[in-house]
């Protein structure tokens, strides 16, 4: 899919131990595998949330960060690229494009290290991947900061993928 159409050779997942996400990574990891692609991949308990990632939350050998968590998780992320300098042109963050339009720009200073504006920032240098079979049933609905149905077809996969402005 979009791993190989890019060429990418190592990535790495950062994943909620969550059913949801957990039966996507194992489906992920498949293909990564059958496309001679290697990964990493750093789990946490969604109640300790990202701070229960032991460790460096980014792999250092890796420029792409694969995303598979809820949106608050996503946010801290966010977060933690911006103050270690983990964005465009050398590293590539990938998150989910279906969260709600906004998801990035709830506040809550008790949670966040970072403002509003600095997850913009890095949300402007941010790719969104989207199942095909779910976005055929949103129809007209626009997600994120308005990504549309037709953004890039990778013909190759199963998945949409556009830029977030």
């Amino acid at each position: 899919g979009t791993v190989r159409h890019y060429k990418w050779r190592h990535v790495a997942i950062i994943v909620q131990r969550e059913n949801l996400f957990t039966v996507v990574t194992e489906r992920l990891k498949v293909m990564l595998k059958n496309s001679n692609i290697s990964f990493t991949e750093r789990a946490f308990e969604s109640s300790i949330g990202v701070a229960g990632l032991e460790g460096d939350i980014f792999d250092p050998d890796a420029r792409i960060f694969l995303i598979v968590t809820y949106a608050i998780h996503a946010r801290q992320l966010l977060c933690e690229s911006f103050h270690r300098g983990i964005v465009l042109p050398r590293y590539l963050l990938v998150t989910p494009a279906w969260y709600d339009q906004g998801w990035w720009r709830i506040n809550d200073d008790a949670i966040y290290s970072c403002s509003v504006h600095e997850r913009e920032e890095v949300m402007s240098l941010t790719l969104g991947l989207l199942n095909l079979d779910f976005l055929a049933q949103l129809g007209d609905i626009n997600t994120d900061t308005g990504i549309v149905r037709l953004i890039i077809r990778d013909c190759s996969s199963n998945l949409y993928v556009g830029m977030r402005v």
